[in-house]
């Protein structure tokens, strides 16, 4: 249903407006929102970016050819063309420009200009340093020699990609001022200067891609961090449609901020001729801007969204009101709608009978009563009978009025004719929210009241945070997260539980079982993406990539086993299980709570397996912070301890390669490391010093700072502090940081004599933690090959044998690197079963 003409009424309440006497409208002044559609421009742009980047750095020759052909064929235009053509594109150019910047002096959109210069700036520093650093490299031969002899108003090359890359962002940034019309026009010319300059040979095709992708990103990044004007009708066009639909509008007020709902638009109440209260609810664009990421977050994450289509404003609040019609028909308790309606500037309206009501979630703790939500349950239960899912089922969705008697509101996402898994969702999401207010217990006790056993039973498999739309979940963890601070105590001495976190949606199920006297219920299988599937994908990567050509050397190294002594072989064995145990510790000693030890080993050794899949430990950190947070242990306090745990396994290697390195130089000198540390520091300040200034200058970093940021700092700061004041665990922590590496050493000397070298201990360690330091620059899992190639190259160099020395490398780590797959496999579906993580 479209156009004026499209509507729906209900009551006798359209239809009597006279428009003798203008409605009172209460309404703050707009203010800077940021807006989805500047992210959706964000996104797409750097996307855009990061292909041009790409393509010229990963396939350079391939880039170099195709845009010397591109080049070629431009060049081969007839030159009074190809003048023409620059010509052109430099008169608008110069002229586009300086003609916005007339406009906004003109009509004084200071607050514009404010936006429309730093994206200029930050646009072109962006292609600026993109073109000097990652495109310049793609540039073919022709490439500036296909200009000479060329132009127009001034030499060809100009505008060049960094002064469009500044257009484009500076067009990105005035678009909130700018209307429709004026949107497309610039945006229009910009691309066809961008166009124009790449067929005429005066910009390299790359570059004609990265300047607009650069100049959009940077203007959609400068209104993300500033705001600009919210893309929805202002209050006088809502009250204008009320008046135009029929409603003798007398009064319209726009909600305080605490009153709105995040994402579902902006409320109002109003007040008719005849002092009838209505509940005014405005979409627009930037709404389904927002609800197009909650599409694509679900269709990236469930198997089943059972999410609708792209709406207009119109459609989804048509699409709600016939919902809340059929609800009401099932015999639960809903908002009586009125009309949808049409607003000025693509916005559509909603009206609802209105009372003083307010939302369950607002409620104080001795107003929730049993009554009162098992009324709520039986309206749930109507929905559940006529299959109609609400599909945001939470308690800022259900209102209660003055005489305690609750109705279902919010029906955007509803959908008829639901699949089990959707209704079973709606069941789990209201269940959680109820029992983040009244416990576990009393929830599930008022829910089987209404729904009864079967329809309550239902709800068992989908009792997992992936049932719940996100701000239920992020309800939940926050409610887990506060029992846990509650049970913590004094974290020094407290013990932890493997999977002894607390778990709201694990405690629900035990009382919906117990209630409904139901059978456990494996989990339904909700999720698109599994940890096995992503661990099969980049073990499959790693398999064609890194781990096939190691294979090459299987021969030799088989082939020096016939030689090798057997028994020192053995005795390298045991590394891989101490080496563990020496991890166990470290873990343990950078943690203030007390963990037991062997399910921390079963995790080590877990850790290990994912370390042997992913660059740089990233995987067995991912996994030890998973553990730590099963337990009970907070966020920043599990972070800082596997923080501790990296920062320790650092220094401790660099203090046993100086011993080594120092004690075997006396021997041995010649060999040096040479690493470009000074390459990567200047653009790493760079980049901290601008992300700093963000955070600490805008007011949206800095309420990152204060909510986010600091506390996460304190819990880490506490538990510095309470590992600092126990010299046990300081013991402990040492103990496993600086057994791990002088381990592995042992186990390279055992293989090294088991093939028949013949080096002094020290040496084998100088060999070892030498090639440890260069492996660990390499974006490979464990230093596969670089550290091989190292330690072949430290041994050689100390003077054992070519062939000793490569077999002794090959079989070392096939007992310590490779023996740990299997074994580490095993122990992370063991933890997994085990609920450890």
């Amino acid at each position: 249903m479209t156009g004026h003409r499209d509507t729906i009424l209900s009551s006798d309440i359209v239809g009597k407006a006279d428009g003798r006497t203008a409605p009172v409208i209460d309404a703050p002044p707009p203010r800077d929102v940021r807006r989805a559609a500047d992210l959706s421009r964000l996104l797409v742009s750097l996307a855009m970016l990061g292909l041009a980047v790409l393509v010229a750095v990963v396939t350079r020759e391939f880039a170099r050819r195709v845009q010397q052909g591109l080049l070629s064929a431009a060049a081969a235009l007839p030159p009074g063309l190809r003048d023409g053509l620059v010509g052109t594109v430099q008169v608008v150019a110069l002229a586009a420009p300086a003609a916005a910047l007339v406009v906004l002096v003109v009509r004084r959109r200071s607050d514009a200009a404010f936006r429309v210069l730093p994206a200029a700036a930050l646009g072109a520093a962006t292609a600026w340093a993109l073109t000097r650093l990652a495109l310049a490299r793609g540039r073919p031969e022709l490439w500036p020699e296909v200009l000479l002899g060329r132009g127009g108003l001034v030499r060809a090359g100009w505008p060049s990609a960094v002064y469009l890359a500044a257009c484009a962002a500076a067009v990105v940034a005035a678009g909130p001022w700018l209307a429709r019309p004026w949107r497309r026009a610039l945006w229009s010319l910009t691309a066809a200067c961008v166009v124009v300059s790449a067929v005429a040979a005066a910009l390299v095709p790359l570059e004609a891609l990265a300047a607009p992708a650069a100049g959009g990103a940077a203007g959609a990044a400068v209104l993300l961090i500033a705001g600009g004007p919210p893309d929805r009708p202002p209050a006088q066009a809502v009250a204008d449609a009320l008046v135009a639909c029929g409603i003798p509008l007398a009064t319209l007020r726009e909600l305080p901020t605490h009153e709105q709902l995040p994402g579902e638009g902006i409320r109002y109440s109003a007040e008719t001729t005849a002092d009838a209260r209505l509940t005014v609810r405005v979409v627009a664009a930037e709404d389904q801007g927002r609800d197009l990421f909650h599409r694509l977050a679900r269709r990236t994450l469930l198997r089943h969204p059972a999410d609708p289509g792209a709406q207009t404003p119109l459609t989804a609040v048509e699409h709600e009101l016939l919902m809340l019609v059929f609800a009401a028909r099932t015999g639960a308790q809903v908002d009586e709608p009125v009309i949808a309606y049409p607003v000025d500037g693509e916005g559509a309206l909603l009206v609802t009978v209105g009372q003083d009501a307010r939302p369950l979630s607002a409620l104080e703790a001795e107003e929730l009563t049993d009554r009162l939500l098992g009324e709520v349950w039986q309206s749930v239960a109507r929905l559940q009978e006529h299959r109609l899912a609400h599909r945001a089922l939470r308690t800022e969705h259900v209102l209660v009025d003055p005489r305690g008697e609750p109705r279902l509101t919010a029906f955007a996402r509803a959908r008829l004719n639901a699949p089990p898994e959707v209704l079973g969702s709606d069941i789990a999401e209201l269940l959680a929210t109820t029992a983040v207010r009244v416990g576990p217990h009393r929830a599930t006790a008022c829910a089987l009241t209404g729904l009864g056993p079967g329809l309550l039973a239902s709800a068992l498999p989908y009792l997992q945070p992936l049932a719940l739309i996100g701000p239920a979940r992020r309800e939940v963890a926050r409610f887990d997260q506060n029992r846990a601070r509650a049970a913590g105590g004094d974290v020094r001495r407290r013990a932890r539980r493997p999977g002894g976190r607390p778990n709201l949606m694990h405690d629900l199920a035990g009382e919906v079982r117990t209630a409904c006297e139901a059978p456990s219920v494996p989990p339904a299988r909700l999720a698109r993406f599994t940890w096995k599937s992503v661990l099969g994908l980049l073990g499959a990567f790693l398999v064609l990539h890194l781990v096939l050509p190691q294979f090459a050397n299987a021969p030799a190294a088989l082939h020096a086993l016939r030689d090798a002594n057997w028994w020192w072989l053995l005795a390298v064995v045991p590394v891989t299980f101490v080496s563990q145990a020496f991890s166990t510790c470290l873990q343990l000693g950078t943690i203030p709570d007390r963990l037991p030890f062997w399910p921390t080993y079963q995790v080590q050794f877990a850790s290990s397996f994912l370390n042997r899949i992913t660059p740089n430990n990233v995987g067995g950190m991912a996994l030890n912070l998973r553990y730590l947070q099963k337990t009970g242990i907070e966020t920043g306090a599990a972070t800082a301890s596997v923080g501790l745990q990296s920062l320790a396994g650092a220094v401790s290697n660099a203090l046993v390669a100086a011993v080594f390195l120092a004690w075997a130089g006396g021997h041995h000198a010649g060999v040096r490391l040479d690493v470009p540390v000074g390459r990567y520091v200047l653009p790493a300040v760079a980049l901290t010093l601008a992300a700093g200034g963000l955070i600490g200058l805008t007011p949206p970093g800095r309420r990152f700072l204060h909510e986010k940021v600091w506390p996460f700092l304190s819990s880490a700061g506490s538990t510095v502090k309470g590992i600092a004041t126990d010299p046990a665990k300081i013991a402990v922590g040492t103990v496993g940081a600086l057994g791990l590496p002088l381990v592995q050493v042992v186990g390279l000397a055992l293989s090294v004599h088991a093939l028949g070298g013949d080096l002094p201990f020290v040496q084998v360690g100088a060999a070892y933690m030498a090639a440890r330091l260069l492996a660990n620059a390499a974006p490979v899992p464990g230093g596969l090959g670089a550290l091989e190639a190292g330690l072949i190259a430290g041994l050689t160099a100390l003077g054992v044998p070519a062939g000793p020395a490569t077999s002794a490398v090959l079989v070392y780590r096939l007992l310590t690197f490779w023996l740990n797959v299997p074994l580490g496999a095993l122990a992370l579906g063991v933890v997994r079963r085990r609920g450890y993580v």
